[in-house]
């Protein structure tokens, strides 16, 4: 998306007063990634990214890809995922703000747990929309413990960490008892691969699950469907995968020099 059209997008979107706001908020993005990157601890990070309202959205502190309008297709299809599987509790780790998924689980009676490290979220979650079927916790997804869950959805994650991070949460599911991982991936299966690299946990850059490191393999993959963003011209899609496959995720990377 060319920049005299992202412009209009947001001012259409917007309006004149938001478009200004989401302009200049980007321009100290780069100031406060180095400052939030500076930070020692991931939790200290992701708690600033939240409170500082890092990625710009005038929607939700989770982001652009936590927009009503960015959520279109999840929001169609993780229902019915969750129904052909037979899902009784899902764990959704990073909840961020709850902004896409309250709609998910306004018609739903399946038990909900949403996770996230920012605790000053998870309180505002508990207080806002927490019911007999919704709940959350402070909870650090490369730690652990994983609570009892059928699948645990791992959207927009795994690309905001580290190598070593992405295997301590892949460790972590591996030792729970949730059985299914459905997660993000920046390619599919028959897309051109992408060439992975390393990060500082609380950055981000695109992640093919299907290229090195990870080696997934498309005959692995129960369900893959696209998550692309409306606003954004990088595509991803998100993929259901079980313990097995991701076993041998985690023993590619630990085969892995990275």
């Amino acid at each position: 998306m060319g920049l005299i059209k992202k412009i209009g997008y947001r001012v259409s979107k917007f309006g004149i007063i938001g478009a200004i706001k989401l302009i200049i908020g980007k321009s100290f993005t780069g100031r406060r990634r180095d400052i939030i990157l500076g930070l020692d601890e991931p939790a200290d990070r992701f708690t600033k990214i939240y409170k500082s309202n890092h990625w710009n959205s005038l929607e939700s502190r989770s982001g652009e890809g936590s927009t009503f309008e960015n959520t279109e297709n999840i929001r169609l299809m993780l229902p019915k995922l969750l129904d052909k599987y037979q899902i009784s509790i899902l764990l959704d780790v990073p909840c961020g703000d709850f902004n896409w998924m309250r709609f998910v689980m306004a018609d739903s009676s399946i038990q909900y747990i949403g996770g996230d490290i920012v605790k000053d979220l998870i309180k505002s979650n508990n207080q806002r929309y927490s019911d007999k079927n919704i709940s959350f916790i402070n909870l650090d997804l490369t730690k652990g413990p994983l609570p009892t869950a059928d699948l645990m959805l791992c959207r927009d994650c795994l690309f905001h960490l580290s190598y070593e991070d992405i295997k301590s949460t892949l460790e972590v599911f591996l030792s729970s008892s949730v059985n299914y991982l459905l997660t993000t991936s920046s390619a599919a299966p028959e897309s051109k691969r992408l060439t992975n690299a390393n990060i500082i946990t609380g950055d981000m850059r695109q992640l093919d699950l299907f290229a090195p490191p990870f080696n997934v393999s498309s005959s692995d993959v129960l369900e893959l469907f696209q998550d692309s963003m409306i606003s954004s011209p990088m595509k991803r899609w998100m993929i259901l995968l079980e313990k097995p496959t991701v076993k041998k995720m985690l023993g590619s990377m630990e085969n892995s020099k990275y």
